[in-house]
């Protein structure tokens, strides 16, 4: 795609891309690319009509913010649209609040036994 004749978002679309990496998709080009490059197998009704937004938006056909929505549905229906929570830093804390519980719901031990 001519990067001249790209159309921007008006606010990008966050996705994550692997463990804890967001990217932010800022334009139609951009869209367009990232589903092209998304696996056949996972290729659904959702993703169909994304793509097909995305190109009806390009001739004019489609208003950019449909095509973005659609875009947006498929990132939300294909479980890659940003929530703005780091995955790895969730499951740390969530470590760290078990341990907390774990420790709480122990018996106190009495001061002057030893520890085991």
């Amino acid at each position: 795609m001519n990067e001249a004749t790209d159309m921007p978002l008006r606010a990008p679309v966050a996705i994550a891309v692997g463990a804890g990496f967001k990217r932010e998709i800022a334009s139609l080009a951009a869209m367009q690319n990232f589903l092209k490059e998304w696996p056949a197998a996972l290729r659904g009704d959702c993703y169909c009509a994304a793509l097909r937004a995305c190109d009806l938006a390009r001739t004019g056909e489609m208003e950019l913010d449909e095509a973005r929505r659609a875009f947006l549905s498929f990132a939300e229906k294909a479980g890659i649209l940003w929530t703005g929570v780091d995955p790895v830093t969730a499951l740390r804390e969530a470590k760290i609040r078990r341990g907390r519980i774990r420790r709480a719901n122990q018996p106190r031990q009495r001061a002057n036994q030893p520890r085991q």
